[in-house]
């Protein structure tokens, strides 16, 4: 069963949120994860949905104004975490503290949603897989002896698909999936499932569900409505 992660990003209040869980409240949870804003992730705990943070600190607790640490995550109920989200690394400045944010969390025993991804310029010059390998690098170092298959899922995003519509073709998505997961088979041993995240939609989703390589999504936008996020996934393996 594929894993359906649903990320609201900075959106909907709190009656949003109360009629989102009425909506949903006969959906099946076993393979879904929500990433709501902090404020909301105990609504979707006492549910006893899966429940993960949108990102965490890089540090556990300090003089960090604004910032919200794992432990703090962790007493709200999440068990999941994404780190470098594009859009974290492009208006923070995240990728520097990609590396200590995995250690962090795994030594929490979280389960991360690492996002990896190229912009446009990079995949019109043919350096997506050159973009890919060297962030999964990075991610990787010094935390190789605690990533296992079971606490680090890779969503590949490019980030000139998200919330564009535009996505890339099944050739291009099937192939760019596969050099991922072999990339980090055969230089890290380890067998990771890969998500892809980036305008997944109810128009593409037929489509994306043909693509074997694809072992869940990471869906922003198309989640926000609980009506066609419960149509999506129905549709999904």
């Amino acid at each position: 069963m594929k894993l359906i992660c649903a990320n609201f990003k900075m959106n909907l209040l709190k009656k949003d949120i109360l009629n989102y869980l009425k909506t949903i409240e006969n959906v099946r949870k076993k393979n879904l994860v929500f990433f709501p804003s902090i404020p909301y992730i105990e609504y979707f705990k006492e549910k006893n949905y899966v429940v993960g943070s949108q990102d965490i600190s890089y540090k556990n607790f300090g003089s960090l104004t604004g910032d919200t640490s794992i432990e703090q995550l962790k007493e709200l109920g999440a068990s999941y975490t994404i780190i470098g989200h594009s859009e974290r690394r492009e208006f923070y400045n995240d990728s520097k503290y990609v590396n200590q944010k995995i250690s962090l969390a795994l030594k929490h025993d979280f389960k991360i949603v690492l996002c990896i991804g190229e912009n446009l310029k990079e995949f019109e010059s043919s350096k997506t897989l050159f973009v890919l390998k060297k962030e999964i690098d990075e991610a990787f170092s010094n935390n190789l002896d605690m990533i296992n298959e079971s606490n680090l899922i890779i969503a590949y995003e490019p980030i000139w698909a998200i919330g564009t519509n535009k996505i890339p073709t099944s050739e291009v998505l099937k192939s760019t999936i596969y050099q991922i997961k072999n990339y980090i088979l055969e230089n890290y041993n380890l067998d990771l499932k890969v998500l892809y995240g980036g305008s997944v939609n109810l128009e593409n989703i037929e489509e994306l569900e043909k693509i074997s390589e694809i072992d869940g999504y990471l869906i922003g936008g198309a989640s926000l409505s609980p009506e066609k996020f419960l149509t999506l996934i129905n549709k999904v393996n």
